[in-house]
Protein backbone atom coordinates (compact mmCIF):
# COMPACT_ATOMS: atom_id res chain seq x y z
CA UNK A 1 0.00 0.00 0.00
CA UNK A 2 2.76 2.22 1.06
CA UNK A 3 4.43 1.94 -2.26
CA UNK A 4 1.15 2.34 -4.16
CA UNK A 5 0.75 5.79 -2.70
CA UNK A 6 3.93 6.60 -3.41
CA UNK A 7 4.02 5.86 -6.93
CA UNK A 8 0.24 7.79 -6.97
CA UNK A 9 1.63 10.89 -4.85
CA UNK A 10 4.97 10.93 -7.65
CA UNK A 11 2.13 10.71 -10.73
CA UNK A 12 -0.94 12.68 -9.59
CA UNK A 13 0.29 14.87 -6.74
CA UNK A 14 -3.02 16.95 -6.53
CA UNK A 15 -6.40 16.89 -7.19
CA UNK A 16 -6.15 19.57 -10.17
CA UNK A 17 -4.02 17.05 -12.26
CA UNK A 18 -6.22 14.22 -11.19
CA UNK A 19 -9.26 15.61 -12.88
CA UNK A 20 -7.31 17.18 -15.49
CA UNK A 21 -5.72 14.15 -16.76
CA UNK A 22 -9.09 11.84 -16.83
CA UNK A 23 -10.82 14.74 -18.62
CA UNK A 24 -8.46 14.94 -21.39
CA UNK A 25 -8.44 11.00 -21.34
CA UNK A 26 -12.16 10.88 -21.51
CA UNK A 27 -11.93 13.41 -24.39
CA UNK A 28 -9.31 11.40 -26.84
CA UNK A 29 -10.38 8.06 -26.43
CA UNK A 30 -14.17 7.42 -25.88
CA UNK A 31 -16.58 7.44 -28.71
CA UNK A 32 -20.01 6.90 -26.25
CA UNK A 33 -19.10 9.63 -23.87
CA UNK A 34 -22.01 11.97 -22.72
CA UNK A 35 -20.83 15.30 -22.17
CA UNK A 36 -21.84 18.05 -19.78
CA UNK A 37 -25.00 19.72 -20.65
CA UNK A 38 -26.80 16.30 -21.97
CA UNK A 39 -25.64 13.91 -18.81
CA UNK A 40 -28.42 11.15 -17.66
CA UNK A 41 -28.89 13.55 -14.81
CA UNK A 42 -29.80 16.68 -16.86
CA UNK A 43 -31.71 14.85 -19.21
CA UNK A 44 -34.09 12.55 -16.29
CA UNK A 45 -33.63 14.51 -13.12
CA UNK A 46 -35.28 12.82 -10.73
CA UNK A 47 -32.86 9.91 -12.29
CA UNK A 48 -31.50 8.11 -8.47
CA UNK A 49 -29.80 5.51 -9.89
CA UNK A 50 -28.12 4.61 -13.26
CA UNK A 51 -26.43 1.09 -14.15
CA UNK A 52 -25.69 1.35 -17.81
CA UNK A 53 -22.44 3.44 -17.61
CA UNK A 54 -19.13 2.33 -18.00
CA UNK A 55 -15.71 3.66 -16.62
CA UNK A 56 -13.96 5.50 -19.16
CA UNK A 57 -10.94 6.83 -17.36
CA UNK A 58 -9.59 7.02 -13.37
CA UNK A 59 -6.52 8.85 -11.23
CA UNK A 60 -5.53 8.45 -8.11
CA UNK A 61 -4.77 11.17 -5.69
CA UNK A 62 -3.86 11.60 -2.02
CA UNK A 63 -7.08 14.07 -0.57
CA UNK A 64 -6.09 16.53 1.20
CA UNK A 65 -7.39 18.94 3.76
CA UNK A 66 -7.22 22.38 2.41
CA UNK A 67 -5.46 24.78 5.20
CA UNK A 68 -7.66 27.51 5.84
CA UNK A 69 -5.54 31.06 6.70
CA UNK A 70 -6.56 33.70 9.62
CA UNK A 71 -8.44 35.74 7.06
CA UNK A 72 -11.44 35.01 4.89
CA UNK A 73 -10.35 33.89 1.49
CA UNK A 74 -12.86 35.98 -1.41
CA UNK A 75 -15.04 32.86 -2.94
CA UNK A 76 -13.92 32.26 -6.98
CA UNK A 77 -16.74 32.90 -9.08
CA UNK A 78 -20.53 33.81 -8.59
CA UNK A 79 -21.77 30.54 -7.12
CA UNK A 80 -18.31 29.05 -5.60
CA UNK A 81 -19.10 26.60 -3.25
CA UNK A 82 -15.96 26.24 -0.64
CA UNK A 83 -14.59 22.38 -0.92
CA UNK A 84 -13.80 20.34 2.50
CA UNK A 85 -13.17 16.63 3.48
CA UNK A 86 -15.69 16.90 6.33
CA UNK A 87 -18.06 15.33 4.69
CA UNK A 88 -16.79 12.35 4.03
CA UNK A 89 -17.29 9.13 5.69
CA UNK A 90 -15.25 8.85 9.04
CA UNK A 91 -13.78 5.99 7.97
CA UNK A 92 -12.30 7.17 4.28
CA UNK A 93 -9.33 6.34 3.02
CA UNK A 94 -7.03 9.57 2.17
CA UNK A 95 -6.34 8.07 -1.28
CA UNK A 96 -9.21 9.09 -3.76
CA UNK A 97 -9.53 8.43 -7.33
CA UNK A 98 -10.97 11.21 -10.08
CA UNK A 99 -13.57 9.10 -12.34
CA UNK A 100 -15.12 9.38 -15.61
CA UNK A 101 -18.16 7.71 -16.64
CA UNK A 102 -19.47 7.05 -20.40
CA UNK A 103 -22.58 9.09 -18.62
CA UNK A 104 -23.29 10.71 -15.26
CA UNK A 105 -26.76 10.23 -12.85
CA UNK A 106 -24.13 12.87 -10.72
CA UNK A 107 -24.87 16.38 -11.17
CA UNK A 108 -21.67 18.21 -11.82
CA UNK A 109 -21.49 22.18 -9.64
CA UNK A 110 -22.51 24.33 -11.66
CA UNK A 111 -25.03 27.35 -13.02
CA UNK A 112 -25.29 28.24 -9.20
CA UNK A 113 -26.12 24.51 -7.84
CA UNK A 114 -24.35 21.92 -5.79
CA UNK A 115 -22.77 19.05 -7.15
CA UNK A 116 -24.52 15.46 -6.23
CA UNK A 117 -23.01 13.34 -3.82
CA UNK A 118 -23.71 9.29 -3.55
CA UNK A 119 -22.11 5.98 -4.13
CA UNK A 120 -20.06 4.41 -6.78
CA UNK A 121 -20.63 0.66 -6.18
CA UNK A 122 -17.87 -1.47 -8.50
CA UNK A 123 -19.21 -5.25 -9.14
CA UNK A 124 -17.14 -7.88 -11.00
CA UNK A 125 -18.17 -11.13 -12.56
CA UNK A 126 -14.67 -12.94 -10.89
CA UNK A 127 -16.27 -13.50 -7.52
CA UNK A 128 -14.99 -10.63 -5.61
CA UNK A 129 -16.84 -8.34 -3.40
CA UNK A 130 -18.30 -5.46 -4.72
CA UNK A 131 -16.36 -1.69 -3.54
CA UNK A 132 -18.34 0.79 -2.75
CA UNK A 133 -16.95 4.65 -3.22
CA UNK A 134 -18.22 7.48 -1.51
CA UNK A 135 -18.78 10.21 -4.24
CA UNK A 136 -17.94 13.43 -2.18
CA UNK A 137 -18.01 15.67 -5.30
CA UNK A 138 -18.49 16.12 -9.24
CA UNK A 139 -17.00 18.56 -11.21
CA UNK A 140 -17.12 20.08 -15.16
CA UNK A 141 -13.40 19.73 -15.89
CA UNK A 142 -13.59 20.82 -20.19
CA UNK A 143 -17.24 19.97 -20.76
CA UNK A 144 -16.15 16.89 -19.28
CA UNK A 145 -18.17 15.20 -16.14
CA UNK A 146 -15.46 13.80 -13.10
CA UNK A 147 -16.45 12.65 -10.09
CA UNK A 148 -14.38 12.55 -6.88
CA UNK A 149 -14.48 9.72 -4.92
CA UNK A 150 -12.79 8.26 -1.67
CA UNK A 151 -12.06 4.72 -1.00
CA UNK A 152 -13.43 2.80 2.38
CA UNK A 153 -10.66 2.79 4.75
CA UNK A 154 -10.87 -0.92 4.73
CA UNK A 155 -9.43 -1.13 1.01
CA UNK A 156 -6.63 1.09 1.97
CA UNK A 157 -4.42 -2.07 1.89
CA UNK A 158 -5.51 -3.76 -1.60
CA UNK A 159 -5.53 -0.61 -3.64
CA UNK A 160 -3.98 -1.98 -6.38
CA UNK A 161 -7.09 -4.74 -6.47
CA UNK A 162 -9.33 -1.31 -6.39
CA UNK A 163 -7.29 -0.22 -9.07
CA UNK A 164 -7.43 -3.11 -11.30
CA UNK A 165 -11.57 -3.62 -10.88
CA UNK A 166 -11.45 -0.32 -12.11
CA UNK A 167 -9.72 -1.51 -15.63
CA UNK A 168 -11.94 -4.73 -16.07
CA UNK A 169 -14.38 -4.73 -18.90
CA UNK A 170 -16.42 -6.82 -17.11
CA UNK A 171 -17.00 -4.38 -14.07
CA UNK A 172 -20.26 -2.81 -13.87
CA UNK A 173 -20.35 -0.15 -12.11
CA UNK A 174 -23.79 1.12 -10.15
CA UNK A 175 -24.64 4.43 -9.44
CA UNK A 176 -26.66 6.23 -6.58
CA UNK A 177 -27.40 9.73 -6.10
CA UNK A 178 -27.84 11.05 -2.35
CA UNK A 179 -31.54 11.87 -2.88
CA UNK A 180 -32.48 13.92 -0.20
CA UNK A 181 -29.67 16.45 -1.30
CA UNK A 182 -29.91 16.53 -5.12
CA UNK A 183 -34.39 16.63 -4.10
CA UNK A 184 -33.66 19.85 -1.68
CA UNK A 185 -31.33 21.68 -4.53
CA UNK A 186 -33.35 21.19 -7.31
CA UNK A 187 -36.63 22.25 -6.01
CA UNK A 188 -34.48 25.45 -4.76
CA UNK A 189 -33.22 26.09 -8.34
CA UNK A 190 -36.33 25.34 -9.75
CA UNK A 191 -38.00 28.25 -7.28
CA UNK A 192 -35.17 30.70 -8.02
CA UNK A 193 -36.16 30.17 -11.64
CA UNK A 194 -39.57 30.84 -11.75
CA UNK A 195 -38.97 33.61 -8.91
CA UNK A 196 -36.80 35.29 -11.45
CA UNK A 197 -39.00 35.03 -14.10
CA UNK A 198 -42.59 36.27 -12.77
CA UNK A 199 -40.59 39.42 -11.37
CA UNK A 200 -39.00 39.88 -14.66
CA UNK A 201 -42.24 39.66 -16.84
CA UNK A 202 -44.80 40.80 -14.15
CA UNK A 203 -42.51 43.73 -12.97
CA UNK A 204 -39.58 44.34 -14.91
CA UNK A 205 -37.03 43.50 -12.48
CA UNK A 206 -34.33 41.85 -13.02
CA UNK A 207 -32.31 39.10 -10.97
CA UNK A 208 -28.46 40.25 -10.40
CA UNK A 209 -27.06 37.00 -8.82
CA UNK A 210 -28.79 34.26 -6.35
CA UNK A 211 -27.54 32.14 -3.51
CA UNK A 212 -28.65 28.52 -2.87
CA UNK A 213 -27.30 28.09 0.33
CA UNK A 214 -27.40 24.78 3.02
CA UNK A 215 -29.96 26.42 5.30
CA UNK A 216 -31.87 29.19 3.30
CA UNK A 217 -31.52 30.52 -0.20
CA UNK A 218 -31.67 34.08 -1.94
CA UNK A 219 -31.54 36.13 -4.82
CA UNK A 220 -30.52 39.85 -5.35
CA UNK A 221 -32.85 41.81 -7.18
CA UNK A 222 -32.32 44.91 -9.22
CA UNK A 223 -34.93 47.51 -8.36
CA UNK A 224 -35.68 51.53 -9.09
CA UNK A 225 -33.68 53.41 -6.13
CA UNK A 226 -36.66 55.64 -5.90
CA UNK A 227 -38.52 53.31 -4.58
CA UNK A 228 -40.00 53.41 -0.85
CA UNK A 229 -39.84 50.19 1.63
CA UNK A 230 -43.70 49.94 1.10
CA UNK A 231 -43.52 49.75 -2.37
CA UNK A 232 -41.07 47.07 -2.25
CA UNK A 233 -42.96 45.14 0.41
CA UNK A 234 -46.14 45.61 -2.21
CA UNK A 235 -44.34 44.53 -5.26
CA UNK A 236 -42.29 41.43 -3.91
CA UNK A 237 -46.01 40.32 -1.91
CA UNK A 238 -47.40 40.20 -5.52
CA UNK A 239 -44.86 38.33 -7.10
CA UNK A 240 -44.65 35.77 -4.25
CA UNK A 241 -48.60 35.54 -4.95
CA UNK A 242 -48.45 35.05 -8.83
CA UNK A 243 -45.56 32.38 -8.26
CA UNK A 244 -47.44 29.96 -5.70
CA UNK A 245 -50.63 30.20 -8.01
CA UNK A 246 -47.94 28.70 -11.19
CA UNK A 247 -47.16 26.36 -8.38
CA UNK A 248 -51.47 25.45 -7.34
CA UNK A 249 -51.71 25.06 -11.39
CA UNK A 250 -48.68 22.53 -11.58
CA UNK A 251 -47.42 24.71 -14.78
CA UNK A 252 -45.24 21.58 -16.44
CA UNK A 253 -40.85 22.27 -16.78
CA UNK A 254 -38.73 20.67 -18.99
CA UNK A 255 -35.05 20.76 -20.36
CA UNK A 256 -34.51 21.60 -24.31
CA UNK A 257 -31.96 21.72 -26.60
CA UNK A 258 -30.86 24.31 -29.16
CA UNK A 259 -28.07 25.18 -31.54
CA UNK A 260 -26.38 28.46 -30.37
CA UNK A 261 -27.66 30.55 -34.48
CA UNK A 262 -31.23 28.57 -33.80
CA UNK A 263 -33.97 31.62 -34.24
CA UNK A 264 -35.87 30.80 -30.99
CA UNK A 265 -32.79 31.04 -29.21
CA UNK A 266 -31.57 34.32 -30.06
CA UNK A 267 -35.62 35.31 -29.55
CA UNK A 268 -37.56 33.74 -27.13
CA UNK A 269 -34.96 32.67 -24.52
CA UNK A 270 -34.86 34.83 -21.48
CA UNK A 271 -30.97 34.26 -20.66
CA UNK A 272 -28.81 33.38 -22.74
CA UNK A 273 -25.48 33.43 -20.47
CA UNK A 274 -22.84 30.80 -21.73
CA UNK A 275 -19.72 29.57 -20.07
CA UNK A 276 -16.45 30.00 -22.45
CA UNK A 277 -16.16 27.53 -24.82
CA UNK A 278 -19.20 25.93 -24.69
CA UNK A 279 -20.22 23.21 -27.93
CA UNK A 280 -23.39 21.48 -29.68
CA UNK A 281 -26.49 22.09 -28.43
CA UNK A 282 -27.28 24.05 -25.66
CA UNK A 283 -29.51 22.75 -22.80
CA UNK A 284 -32.25 25.35 -21.65
CA UNK A 285 -35.16 24.95 -19.05
CA UNK A 286 -38.38 26.37 -19.72
CA UNK A 287 -41.54 26.76 -17.43
CA UNK A 288 -45.16 26.55 -19.04
CA UNK A 289 -45.83 28.49 -22.31
CA UNK A 290 -44.29 31.78 -22.07
CA UNK A 291 -43.18 32.05 -18.25
CA UNK A 292 -39.72 30.97 -18.77
CA UNK A 293 -37.06 30.05 -21.18
CA UNK A 294 -33.58 30.57 -20.23
CA UNK A 295 -30.49 28.60 -20.68
CA UNK A 296 -29.34 26.48 -17.45
CA UNK A 297 -27.00 23.19 -16.96
CA UNK A 298 -28.99 22.19 -13.52
CA UNK A 299 -31.37 20.04 -12.70
CA UNK A 300 -35.35 20.81 -11.72
CA UNK A 301 -38.75 19.79 -11.24
CA UNK A 302 -40.93 18.33 -14.17
CA UNK A 303 -43.61 20.45 -12.95
CA UNK A 304 -43.93 23.01 -10.01
CA UNK A 305 -46.05 21.35 -8.28
CA UNK A 306 -43.51 19.38 -6.59
CA UNK A 307 -42.25 23.08 -5.23
CA UNK A 308 -45.51 22.75 -2.83
CA UNK A 309 -45.22 26.48 -2.06
CA UNK A 310 -42.19 28.95 -2.22
CA UNK A 311 -42.34 31.91 0.84
CA UNK A 312 -39.82 35.06 0.80
CA UNK A 313 -38.74 34.85 4.43
CA UNK A 314 -37.31 38.40 4.41
CA UNK A 315 -35.84 41.43 2.65
CA UNK A 316 -32.45 43.43 3.19
CA UNK A 317 -30.93 46.34 0.97
CA UNK A 318 -27.38 45.31 0.18
CA UNK A 319 -26.99 48.35 -2.40
CA UNK A 320 -29.24 50.88 -3.14
CA UNK A 321 -30.66 49.44 -6.01
CA UNK A 322 -30.23 45.76 -4.83
CA UNK A 323 -33.08 44.00 -2.88
CA UNK A 324 -32.18 40.55 -1.16
CA UNK A 325 -34.72 38.04 -1.24
CA UNK A 326 -34.56 34.95 0.83
CA UNK A 327 -36.87 32.10 0.12
CA UNK A 328 -37.25 28.85 1.00
CA UNK A 329 -39.32 26.03 -1.38
CA UNK A 330 -40.76 22.40 -1.05
CA UNK A 331 -39.43 20.47 1.68
CA UNK A 332 -37.13 22.81 2.79
CA UNK A 333 -39.66 25.16 3.14
CA UNK A 334 -41.36 22.65 5.70
CA UNK A 335 -37.97 22.54 8.06
CA UNK A 336 -37.50 26.35 7.78
CA UNK A 337 -41.36 26.65 9.01
CA UNK A 338 -40.86 23.58 12.04
CA UNK A 339 -38.07 25.51 13.31
CA UNK A 340 -40.12 28.31 13.27
CA UNK A 341 -42.23 27.36 15.30
CA UNK A 342 -40.32 25.42 17.42
CA UNK A 343 -38.35 28.37 17.70
CA UNK A 344 -41.85 30.31 18.91
CA UNK A 345 -42.56 27.58 21.10
CA UNK A 346 -39.90 27.81 23.29
CA UNK A 347 -40.12 31.76 23.44
CA UNK A 348 -43.84 31.24 24.48
CA UNK A 349 -42.72 29.17 27.71
CA UNK A 350 -39.44 31.40 28.07
CA UNK A 351 -41.50 34.50 28.26
CA UNK A 352 -44.93 32.80 30.04
CA UNK A 353 -47.27 34.51 27.30
CA UNK A 354 -48.61 33.94 24.30
CA UNK A 355 -47.77 33.84 20.86
CA UNK A 356 -49.67 37.18 20.57
CA UNK A 357 -48.22 38.81 23.56
CA UNK A 358 -44.31 37.64 22.68
CA UNK A 359 -43.43 41.16 20.41
CA UNK A 360 -44.91 43.36 23.39
CA UNK A 361 -43.46 41.23 25.79
CA UNK A 362 -40.02 41.34 24.65
CA UNK A 363 -40.61 45.06 24.01
CA UNK A 364 -40.96 45.44 28.47
CA UNK A 365 -38.26 43.39 28.69
CA UNK A 366 -35.72 45.57 26.98
CA UNK A 367 -36.87 48.79 27.99
CA UNK A 368 -36.16 47.22 31.66
CA UNK A 369 -32.48 46.20 30.49
CA UNK A 370 -32.22 49.90 29.22
CA UNK A 371 -33.29 51.18 32.18
CA UNK A 372 -31.50 48.52 34.48
CA UNK A 373 -28.40 49.40 32.62
CA UNK A 374 -28.23 53.18 33.04
CA UNK A 375 -28.88 52.48 36.85
CA UNK A 376 -25.75 50.41 37.08
CA UNK A 377 -23.71 52.98 34.66
CA UNK A 378 -24.84 55.84 37.70
CA UNK A 379 -23.74 52.87 40.44
CA UNK A 380 -20.14 52.26 39.09
CA UNK A 381 -19.87 55.87 38.50
CA UNK A 382 -20.25 56.40 41.95
CA UNK A 383 -18.20 53.66 42.98
CA UNK A 384 -15.24 54.81 40.73
CA UNK A 385 -15.44 58.40 42.31
CA UNK A 386 -15.53 56.84 45.53
CA UNK A 387 -12.61 54.22 44.97
CA UNK A 388 -10.70 56.86 43.15
CA UNK A 389 -10.89 59.00 46.17
CA UNK A 390 -9.34 56.50 47.75
CA UNK A 391 -6.45 55.72 45.98
CA UNK A 392 -5.43 59.47 46.01
CA UNK A 393 -5.66 59.64 49.35
CA UNK A 394 -3.40 57.33 49.74
CA UNK A 395 -1.23 58.68 46.68
CA UNK A 396 -1.04 61.74 48.39
CA UNK A 397 0.71 60.98 51.27
CA UNK A 398 3.14 58.62 49.54
CA UNK A 399 6.82 59.69 48.43
CA UNK A 400 6.81 57.95 44.87
CA UNK A 401 4.97 58.94 41.97
CA UNK A 402 3.54 55.05 41.39
CA UNK A 403 -0.27 53.42 42.37
CA UNK A 404 -0.66 50.05 41.61
CA UNK A 405 -4.16 48.92 42.12
CA UNK A 406 -5.56 45.40 42.01
CA UNK A 407 -9.25 46.23 40.97
CA UNK A 408 -10.38 42.47 41.31
CA UNK A 409 -12.98 40.75 39.23
CA UNK A 410 -14.24 43.99 37.07
CA UNK A 411 -14.40 44.51 33.67
CA UNK A 412 -12.75 46.92 31.23
CA UNK A 413 -15.19 49.09 31.31
CA UNK A 414 -14.70 50.05 34.73
CA UNK A 415 -11.45 49.86 34.71
CA UNK A 416 -11.49 52.56 32.31
CA UNK A 417 -13.58 54.50 34.15
CA UNK A 418 -11.21 54.70 37.54
CA UNK A 419 -8.37 55.16 35.36
CA UNK A 420 -10.37 58.12 33.46
CA UNK A 421 -11.29 59.99 36.98
CA UNK A 422 -7.97 59.04 38.73
CA UNK A 423 -6.02 61.04 35.53
CA UNK A 424 -8.64 63.79 35.33
CA UNK A 425 -8.45 64.64 39.15
CA UNK A 426 -4.87 63.96 39.92
CA UNK A 427 -2.63 67.64 39.42
CA UNK A 428 0.70 65.46 38.89
CA UNK A 429 1.25 65.14 35.09
CA UNK A 430 4.59 62.51 36.38
CA UNK A 431 1.99 60.21 38.23
CA UNK A 432 1.76 56.76 37.23
CA UNK A 433 -0.89 54.86 37.66
CA UNK A 434 -1.32 51.01 36.87
CA UNK A 435 -4.46 49.84 36.90
CA UNK A 436 -4.86 45.02 37.20
CA UNK A 437 -8.30 43.49 36.69
CA UNK A 438 -9.22 39.43 36.35
CA UNK A 439 -10.89 36.78 38.41
CA UNK A 440 -10.24 36.58 42.23
CA UNK A 441 -8.06 33.33 42.42
CA UNK A 442 -6.64 33.44 38.74
CA UNK A 443 -3.26 34.75 37.32
CA UNK A 444 -4.89 36.03 33.78
CA UNK A 445 -6.25 39.17 33.70
CA UNK A 446 -6.05 43.04 32.38
CA UNK A 447 -4.07 45.89 32.62
CA UNK A 448 -4.51 49.62 32.30
CA UNK A 449 -1.21 51.33 32.57
CA UNK A 450 -2.07 55.68 32.48
CA UNK A 451 -0.08 58.75 33.38
CA UNK A 452 3.32 59.81 32.68
CA UNK A 453 3.61 60.03 28.96
CA UNK A 454 7.21 59.23 28.64
CA UNK A 455 7.37 55.94 30.86
CA UNK A 456 4.02 54.85 29.07
CA UNK A 457 4.87 55.23 25.74
CA UNK A 458 7.94 53.92 26.39
CA UNK A 459 7.56 50.77 28.20
CA UNK A 460 4.54 50.04 28.28
CA UNK A 461 5.07 47.02 26.40
CA UNK A 462 8.10 46.04 28.43
CA UNK A 463 5.13 45.91 31.61
CA UNK A 464 3.31 43.61 28.64
CA UNK A 465 6.24 41.18 28.63
CA UNK A 466 6.52 40.89 32.24
CA UNK A 467 3.04 40.13 32.72
CA UNK A 468 3.57 37.28 30.15
CA UNK A 469 1.02 39.10 27.81
CA UNK A 470 0.35 41.47 25.51
CA UNK A 471 -0.60 45.10 24.82
CA UNK A 472 -0.96 48.20 22.91
CA UNK A 473 -1.37 51.87 23.78
CA UNK A 474 0.17 55.63 22.98
CA UNK A 475 -0.50 59.20 24.44
CA UNK A 476 -0.04 58.00 27.84
CA UNK A 477 -2.46 55.20 27.73
CA UNK A 478 -1.44 51.46 27.56
CA UNK A 479 -3.67 48.19 28.05
CA UNK A 480 -3.19 44.91 27.38
CA UNK A 481 -3.66 41.32 28.59
CA UNK A 482 -1.32 39.21 30.63
CA UNK A 483 -1.30 35.48 32.16
CA UNK A 484 1.09 36.66 35.66
CA UNK A 485 -0.96 39.61 36.83
CA UNK A 486 -0.71 39.57 40.17
CA UNK A 487 2.77 36.63 40.67
CA UNK A 488 4.53 39.92 38.74
CA UNK A 489 2.97 42.54 40.20
CA UNK A 490 5.55 43.62 42.78
CA UNK A 491 8.08 43.11 39.99
CA UNK A 492 6.55 45.74 37.84
CA UNK A 493 5.56 48.01 40.59
CA UNK A 494 9.65 48.62 41.55
CA UNK A 495 10.58 48.68 37.74
CA UNK A 496 7.79 51.50 37.15
CA UNK A 497 9.48 52.89 40.71
CA UNK A 498 12.84 52.73 39.24
CA UNK A 499 12.05 54.33 35.79
CA UNK A 500 9.91 56.95 37.66
CA UNK A 501 12.90 57.99 40.28
CA UNK A 502 15.41 57.84 37.24
CA UNK A 503 13.03 60.28 34.98
CA UNK A 504 12.86 62.95 38.21
CA UNK A 505 16.53 62.87 38.55
CA UNK A 506 16.86 63.19 34.56
CA UNK A 507 14.54 66.59 35.17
Amino acid sequence: SSTLKQKIMETFPSQKEAQQYVSKSARDNASNLKKCGSLACQRDSFLRTLHSANIISYASFEAREKKVGKKKQKKKGRHAVPKSLEDHPVDASPISFAVTLSDSVFFPEGGGQFADHGTLTLKSGQGQENVVLYVYDAQNVDEICVLLCRVPAEYDTNLEDVSNMMKRSDTEVEQSIDWDRRFDQMTQHSGQHLCSAVALSEFEIGTHTFSLGDKISYIDFTIDESWEKDHVVSVFAQIEEKVNEHIRNNVYMSPQWLEKDDPLFRTEVRSRLLPDGIHGPIRLVKIGNGIDFSTCCGTHVPTLGHLQMIKFFRMEKVKSNIIRVYFGAAKRLITIMDDMHNSQAKLTNMLACTETEQIERVAQLLDDKRLREKDIRELYDKLATCKVKEILEEFKDSEINVAVVDLGNVDMGYMNLVSTKAVDKNLDDNALFLFVCGKDGSDDGSFLLVGNKSIVDNFGKEVAKMFEGRGGGRNGKFQGKGSRMRSALDAVKDFLINKCEYLKNEI
